[in-house]
């Protein structure tokens, strides 16, 4: 039997891809490996930032601005990756995606507010968004046993 296909931020698999250099490394996430075929992504460093990098918020939606913390406006590298992530859900026939939560790319719930004050508000990633609307399905690193319920329901994935 062939096991689903997962997109997952690359941070949670403890690749130090992160905007300072770090990862957000979840312990005991390899073990989707045993139920999942795992594609990482971290969807900043997919459209060409560097690592590290100077943290960035999205600071508008409309129209849609992400800035980092000089005002320096970032926002196409977030598009490109956001159209990178896509493109790979695509190309492998990827339907789940397990992001990082309050991502200005992968948040999927909340976000950091564009003050740079650590304040979250409700709101959603700019690949996190494109993902949902070409029908994928967004769970961040909180939501794993949600992950693996939405799994036993939906055998055709």
């Amino acid at each position: 039997m062939n096991k689903p296909k997962l997109l997952v931020s690359s941070c949670l698999l403890g690749i130090d891809v992160k905007y300072d250099g770090g990862n957000n490394k979840i312990e005991g996430l390899e073990k989707l490996g045993d139920i999942f075929n795992i594609f990482p992504i971290c969807p900043e460093v997919e459209g060409g930032m560097v690592v590290p990098r100077l943290p960035s918020e999205i600071v508008s939606t409309s129209p849609l601005k992400v800035q980092n913390e000089f005002e320096i406006d970032v926002t196409d590298y977030f598009k490109y990756g956001a159209i990178g992530a896509m493109n790979i859900c695509k190309d492998n026939d990827i339907k789940i995606a397990l992001l990082k939560s309050n991502s200005p790319s992968c948040g999927n719930i909340k976000i950091y507010d564009g003050t740079f004050t650590g304040n979250l508000i409700d709101g959603i990633g700019i690949t996190a968004n494109t993902l949902q609307h070409n029908k994928i399905k967004v769970f961040n690193e909180n939501q794993i046993e949600e992950l693996y319920n939405y799994i036993q329901t939906n055998k055709e994935i």
